[in-house]
């Protein structure tokens, strides 16, 4: 819909500023008039629809600059000021700024309206490609069926992540391009029907696998239709959908088994050969299976990965480059900013300033690039970072031993200042002046030397891995659906089957510790060791009770775990809400209806 927007005020402009002095040509009728029925003749053009509804909802995944490109829906959703992700500075002096200062946000709050807009706005596309595909004459029936089945995808989940966000909503069934103020609340249970029902065609009408990296087959579809049952079960105590859950689950598990072995392009120790302009090794000898899900050239079903449900496709950079340079890739967003730690005072030495701090001093064979360098995170803005519980918390005790858990895939990171007493030593946070600022680097966000990158990664041709062309990002893998299927299983009352799935899991990461019993805490700690950077945390937590209950789960995990309260020690609140706020500008232009804030808001 933006796009087709775009045109009609680009043709009104052209029109505006060209002048005829002849009336008889001015008193012509026009030939053709540009409008929706006009703008669909072909099913290309349909396609065309459907593949505008694909980039908005890619960009509802990965990270993205909020400077550059606005405060974009990806990043709430993921996470951020949730127990997992907040500010990549984790500094108590700029806290009042994190999303995890619940006392701050309100219903107009940016975050929460942009949220809301992204969503309509997919789900919008969604009825236009649906709309103009009755518009047009189909060559073949199951073109049309893999079309519509893809528009139903896009609005199913949608209105999923509105439902678990923001309660019931609007439902918009058709598209339309009259203004409407009086829109009116449908409840949660009525939403979670529409996005069932949407869901549920979807895999109907999609192909068992991808028929392109990137689109949507019945797997993705499955998975989010499991997530969308469960929502329903919770919200209506219908035990029913969780049996829908459970079978729609094992669907995708049995289409896309875990990967339990090293894989793809990093992964063979007969390759001698290097990649990018840097000559690192295409062999990682310390790699693991976990390891190689999140290295460039393994995130796809085609490329052998049989866990990877969908995958965003990172543009190249001459892809990126030739599409006028419209996409701003997530590595200067996430992570850590490493290079202003400094010493403490007890460990603070004249000629050593901190562990990453002085740039002649940084040992480069480690980290090409110094401080800014591709082993400490690269050129991160440090917009968003994990917290303690996702660092440390969740890997404490008997879960320590686990390949998720290793230096390889959550570093650790190194000092690096030669000069440093503590040169080569994993770097503590007791030793520095706020120690809440160091965070691991996951190799999600980071390839940490700098293997496959180039000349055009760097920022302004100075600082090094500011931009990860090419990097690819997950929407979901079948690791995920596990999880959800032990969930399902839980609230069905079949314990030892929901521990069998999160086990399996567990299995995969060879962890020495394996439940015997679980509880809804258990598998959220068990999401965040598996899905830090991939899972939409916030739908995940905000749908764990009904609209009508309190959520102590989730109240449990942002009273003791979010930056603000724990990593920073500052005194947070408990939210006095369980679901997001209906945003403020959209209750004010509804003048023709009013409609009801969520509870906790105003």
């Amino acid at each position: 819909m933006k796009a087709y927007q775009y045109l009609i005020a680009g043709l009104a402009t052209i029109s505006a500023l060209t002048s005829c002095n002849d009336d008889d040509f001015l008193k012509e009728e026009p030939k053709t008039i540009y409008t929706v029925e006009t703008a669909f003749e072909k099913s290309s053009q349909v396609d065309a629809a459907i593949a505008r509804a694909y980039i908005s909802f890619n960009y509802m995944f990965g990270w993205h600059n909020l400077y550059v490109e606005g405060a974009a829906a990806s990043n709430l959703l993921g996470g951020n000021g949730s127990d997992c992700i907040d500010s990549g500075f984790g500094d108590p002096n700029m806290a009042a700024g994190f999303l995890s200062n619940f006392q701050a946000l309100n219903s107009n709050t940016q975050d929460f309206n942009i949220l809301w807009n992204e969503l309509y706005q997919l789900a919008a596309q969604a009825n236009l490609a649906m709309y103009g595909s009755e518009l047009v004459k189909w060559s073949d029936a199951l073109d049309k069926e893999y079309a519509l089945a893809q528009a139903r995808f896009f609005r199913g989940w949608a209105y999923l992540r509105l439902g678990e966000c923001f309660g019931g909503v609007p439902i918009v069934e058709q598209y339309s391009d009259e203004l409407k103020f009086d829109y009116q609340r449908s409840t949660r249970q009525e939403t979670y029907a529409f996005a069932i029902a949407d869901l549920e065609a979807a895999v109907a009408g999609l192909p068992a696998y991808p028929l392109q990296d990137g689109r949507a087959g019945q797997g993705i579809a499955n998975h989010f239709l499991a997530e969308a049952y469960i929502a329903q079960g919770i919200e209506t105590g219908d035990k029913s959908y969780y049996g829908k859950a459970i079978d729609a689950a094992q669907k995708v598990i049995a289409a896309h088994p875990l990967m339990t072995s090293r894989f793809g392009v990093r992964a063979n120790p007969t390759d001698t050969g290097t990649n990018g302009y840097l000559g690192v090794p295409n062999y990682k000898p310390e790699g693991n299976v976990y390891y190689d899900l999140f290295q460039m050239g393994n995130y796809d079903y085609s490329e052998g990965n049989t866990e990877s449900l969908m995958a965003v496709q990172g543009p190249t950079y001459d892809q990126w480059s030739n599409d006028g340079g419209n996409v701003y890739m997530y590595g200067v967003t996430v992570g850590a900013v490493f290079r202003d730690l400094i010493w403490n005072e007890t460990e603070g030495q004249p000629d050593s300033a901190g562990p990453w701090h002085d740039n002649p001093n940084i040992d480069i064979e480690e980290s090409i690039g110094g401080n800014s360098g591709a082993y400490l995170g690269g050129t991160s803005w440090g917009l968003v970072g994990t917290t303690d519980y996702s660092d440390e918390v969740v890997w404490e005790g008997a879960f320590d031993d686990d390949m998720r858990n290793s230096q390889i895939v959550r570093c650790n990171p190194i000092v690096l200042e030669k000069t440093s007493k503590h040169y080569r030593e994993i770097c503590k946070k007791e030793w520095l002046n706020i120690p809440s600022r160091l965070m691991r680097v996951s190799c999600k966000i980071a390839m940490q030397d700098g293997w496959g990158w180039d000349s055009h990664h760097a920022f302004a041709g100075v600082q090094t891995f500011a931009y990860q062309y090419g990097r690819d990002m997950y929407v979901a893998r079948s690791a995920e659906t596990y999880l959800l299927l032990a969930e399902a299983y839980m609230r069905n009352g079949d314990m030892a089957n929901a521990v069998t799935a999160l086990n399996t899991v567990r299995q995969r990461a060879q962890a020495s510790y394996m439940y015997s019993t679980i509880t809804m805490r258990d598998i959220l700690d068990e999401r965040a060791r598996e899905l830090a950077y991939e899972e939409h945390r916030w739908p995940t937590l905000l749908r764990l009770d009904s609209t009508n209950g309190t959520n102590e789960d989730m109240k449990y995990q942002l009273s003791h775990y979010t930056m603000y309260t724990n990593d920073c020690g500052l005194k947070g609140i408990t939210p006095e809400w369980t679901l997001f706020p209906i945003p403020l500008t959209v209750i004010n232009l509804n003048s023709g209806f009013k409609l009801e804030q969520n509870a906790g808001w105003k």
